[in-house]
């Protein structure tokens, strides 16, 4: 597919990588010469030296006979104006950014009369995603399916746990069924495991079910951490709004701490349920003396990824018992690697498999069986999609043991009639059926191509 990409920061940058490297053709616009420089240095894309919301740019830009144009500056208004000056020259899909609360609630509601085919929100969809880490704390990770009714999680074996030592074909019986442990992350190694394969210390695993079949898991294996109940987040940007509607609506308590008064004027206005805090969190003496030693769980949303990194680092050295931190550039998230913080949440990333699934489900009707979502996991060595199958499918009503599916992909689970079921071999897939598939092949772009040839 031929794609213009405007705007090249963070963002622009990651969603370019991840389309190129998915085989489209990739146009990139920016004002910026030297961000333009960056991704041509990695990024095998073309790119154009302008204006985005230009139309004679766009055009120059090939958006006419484009298929998408994509549009992520850090300006709303930039990325809504070049929307629609795209499709007035003919383009037929439009992903915009918009990240402000104002303008997202009415982009949603007027997307169609607007042209927009896709609305995103990176903060959004990064708050979204603390708050079900927080809802699972014995998680390291949460991805969610089929609108909540399966979850994949992700946990580090511990020594001494009852998972060290254990053949995966006899996980059901010693430690309850409605649960599959669908990918195992070994050192560098990344594997759909079989029955046979016997977990280690150390190993990452990630487990598919149920929400109340993973927190018997959990239970199960000793390592279940009781729900929170409130939560101190260190700086109160969009992120911080997003998060605290979400966990205030699940009744935690929230607690804030920025550092700029003026900001917290407007916090006061925008949450008045929640505590904010003037200070700088980036002193270990405000997190103590704002109580850091009696909060469930500490979630660090600052504009700087090292300031994130360090107070995270304090907050688990101070008996936190779920710390979450936020991070924009992958390579902190590498050298932190070894420090035992819970969770990291990368917004760009987030928002870059929202727009895949987007890209992926454009190649494929949606008429029969479609991607509704697609989450990277294992650090982006292995894929989860999640198919709705709304029509007629290759391989429907066949036992999955007779089926010829590839064997770098799992069916993981099946959502039927509003229940989570984890297939055995004597299962079947059918009409109406969300399947939820983990696969170390990337690019599929349909159902049947979980299938050998």
């Amino acid at each position: 597919m031929n794609i213009v990409i405007v705007g090249a920061g963070r963002m622009g940058s990651e969603i370019a990588f991840r389309l190129t490297d998915e085989g489209h053709d990739i146009t990139v616009v920016d004002n910026d010469a030297d961000c333009l420089e960056r991704i041509a240095n990695t990024v095998d894309a073309m790119t154009l030296l302008g204006n985005g919301a230009d139309y004679s740019v766009l055009s120059e830009a090939g958006v006419p006979d484009a298929d998408l144009l994509i549009a992520v500056t850090n300006e709303d208004a930039v990325n809504m104006l070049c929307c629609l000056t795209g499709k007035k020259l003919g383009v037929k899909n439009t992903v915009a950014r918009v990240r402000t609360m104002e303008y997202f609630r009415q982009m949603v509601f007027l997307k169609d009369e607007l042209g927009l085919s896709l609305v995103l929100n990176p903060e959004q969809a990064a708050a979204a995603e603390i708050s079900r880490i927080l809802r699972f704390p014995s998680a390291a990770k949460v991805d969610s399916f089929a609108k909540g009714r399966a979850e994949m999680v992700e946990h580090t074996v511990s020594p001494g746990s009852p998972l060290c030592g254990l053949r995966l074909d006899h996980l059901r019986g010693r430690l309850g069924s409605g649960i599959l442990i669908a990918v195992v992350e070994r050192g560098e190694e990344v594997r759909i495991p079989r029955g046979d394969f016997t977990l280690q210390d150390g190993d990452v695993v990630h487990v598919v079910g149920a929400p109340s079949a993973i927190s018997g898991f959990f239970k199960n294996i000793g390592a279940y951490r009781r729900s929170v109940r409130n939560v101190m987040i260190l700086g109160g940007g969009r992120i911080s709004l997003y998060l605290t509607g979400y966990l205030q609506g699940a009744g935690i308590r929230v607690k804030i701490i920025e550092r700029s008064e003026e900001h917290c004027s407007t916090l006061k206005d925008m949450l008045p349920k929640a505590e904010i805090l003037l200070g700088d969190g980036a002193d270990p003496n405000v997190l103590l003396e704002e109580g850091i030693r009696c909060t469930d769980a500490f979630v660090a949303l600052t504009g700087s990824d090292q300031n994130n990194i360090i107070t995270s680092m304090f907050a688990r050295r101070e008996g936190v018992g779920k710390v979450v931190v936020k991070v924009n550039d992958d390579a902190f998230r590498l050298m932190a690697g070894d420090v035992k913080l819970d969770s990291f949440v990368l917004p760009k990333n987030s928002a870059a498999e929202i727009v895949v699934s987007y890209v992926r489900g454009m190649q494929h009707s949606l008429d029969t069986v479609g991607i509704e979502s697609l989450h990277d996991i294992a650090y982006g060595k292995a894929e989860v999609l999640e198919f709705s199958i709304n029509g007629d499918a290759p391989n429907l009503g066949v036992p999955i043991k007779d089926l010829a599916i590839r064997r770098d992909t799992l069916i993981a689970a099946i959502i039927r009639d509003y229940r989570c079921v984890i297939p055995g071999g004597s299962d079947t897939m059918e009409k109406n059926d969300t399947v939820i598939a983990v696969t170390t092949k990337f690019g599929m772009k349909g159902f049947a191509d979980i299938f050998e040839d």
